[in-house]
């Protein structure tokens, strides 16, 4: 088979650092919502402020993480576009479109040869990077 027609991966092993952030404002926002809940539902006998206190830590914490990861992932997406734009030009030898956003392709992208043919190319996506692979 043609080397230019197999599967290859593109890998970003910068992802894994902002998942992690996502994940720590997740837990955030699940421990307000716990504190709320025994604040507002909780016994008469224990006091009510230490506990939101605390639950507004949590918020402002999981707020400030979410916005942290937020603004780092978009200022990646043009790396990672580029890297996989890169990439996918060296292993195919085809123009990779400059419209596509990596990041918002669900199943597959096409691209347009040389002699005006056209190849299907599916795309799936993992924790830390891309798996691409010929469709047709």
């Amino acid at each position: 088979m043609d080397d230019r027609r197999t599967a290859f991966t593109v890998a970003f092993p910068e992802a894994r650092k902002y998942r992690a952030v996502r994940i720590m404002s997740g837990v955030f926002f699940l421990l307000f919502w716990i504190l709320s809940g025994v604040t507002l539902f909780g016994s008469a006998e224990l006091p009510k402020w230490p506990l939101f206190i605390v639950a507004g830590i949590a918020v402002a914490f999981s707020f400030g993480l979410s916005t942290y990861e937020k603004r780092k992932w978009k200022g990646l997406a043009l790396i990672f576009n580029r890297r996989f734009a890169d990439e996918f030009t060296a292993h195919t030898e085809c123009d990779y479109p400059q419209d596509v956003d990596i990041l918002s392709v669900q199943r597959s992208i096409a691209v347009r040869r040389l002699d005006g043919s056209v190849l299907l190319w599916g795309v799936s996506r993992s924790k830390d990077g891309f798996r691409v692979f010929p469709m047709t």
